[in-house]
């Protein structure tokens, strides 16, 4: 009677791993399927003839905006003292503020003519 009573709960607790196992084993096989199915629907719209001279356009597009973005970078002029001064970026000029070591000295301070 005890001997029948462990194989009883054994077999119910192998049949509880081995469902569970079972049905993770679906659920993972079904996502992938679903993945694979999805990227392989992308990829035929993507790959069809009709699409292909859209993207090799916007391709094009992209990469030349990037180099003649890359070429067309604005150049910092350095200031006379290197701690105040104007850095122009392009058309406009953009203040830049004095560094803490000459705000302690008092570099910076105007002058009084």
């Amino acid at each position: 009677m005890l001997i029948y009573y462990i194989y009883s709960v054994l077999e119910a607790i192998s049949y509880a791993i081995y469902t569970t196992v079972a049905t993770i084993s679906s659920i993972e096989q079904a996502l992938i399927n679903l993945m694979m199915s999805t990227f392989l629907f992308v990829l035929g719209i993507a790959c069809h003839p009709v699409m292909v001279i859209p993207l090799m356009l916007g391709g094009y597009y992209i990469l030349r905006n990037c180099l003649n973005r890359r070429t067309k970078a604005p150049r910092l002029q350095s200031s006379v003292d290197g701690d105040a001064g104007l850095i122009t970026a392009g058309p406009r000029k953009v203040p830049r503020f004095p560094s803490h070591r000459s705000l302690a000295l008092g570099v910076d301070a105007p002058k009084d003519n």
